[in-house]
């Protein structure tokens, strides 16, 4: 009994805390909590690379904190349901259009989840989180997070420094 009951507690703590600690989408914490990271291996993301298209109609911001801070998410859209998983589609499609800044092939990784914020989009009690996902290029000095919201639709923008793949 206590093998099952330790993760479970473990489990209610983490969630607990997480939405404690996360600010809303719109909120001002500069470093939000990133929790729940599902560990796929890098062959999942570069499978996704290499295998849907990116996303159209992707404009360069001109915000410096448009996708990179939680305030102002990439709002790709789309859903979560067994049938089509279109949020994460849609997330990876917009990823895929983005190039470093010389025009460099990017490479990403989904970090966790953060930032609770209401929409009526959301799947329980009309909630949702942002994805944050790490993205580097050849040559990058570190590699930069980037916040997206599946839930609602949005202008699909690349953040300022970053290029767009070529049609």
């Amino acid at each position: 009994m206590k093998r099952v009951f330790y993760p479970l507690s473990l489990c209610a703590v983490l969630m607990m805390t997480s939405c404690k600690t996360a600010k809303t989408a719109t909120g001002t914490d500069a470093k939000p909590n990133i929790t729940g990271s599902i560990n796929l291996p890098q062959s999942y993301y570069d499978n996704a690379r290499h295998t849907l298209a990116p996303a159209s109609g992707v404009a360069v911001a001109t915000d410096p904190e448009y996708g990179v801070t939680q305030k102002k998410p990439v709002c790709v859209g789309g859903k979560i349901d067994s049938m089509t998983d279109s949020g994460v589609r849609n997330q990876q499609r917009y990823l895929n259009a983005l190039r470093g800044p010389g025009g460099e092939e990017i490479s990403y990784r989904r970090r966790g989840s953060c930032c609770a914020f209401k929409t009526p989009n959301g799947i329980i009690d009309g909630m949702g989180m942002l994805d944050v996902y790490e993205i580097t290029w050849a040559g990058s000095p570190k590699p930069m997070l980037v916040y997206l919201n599946f839930y609602d639709d949005g202008p699909l923008l690349a953040p300022v420094g970053l290029t767009l793949a070529k049609p």
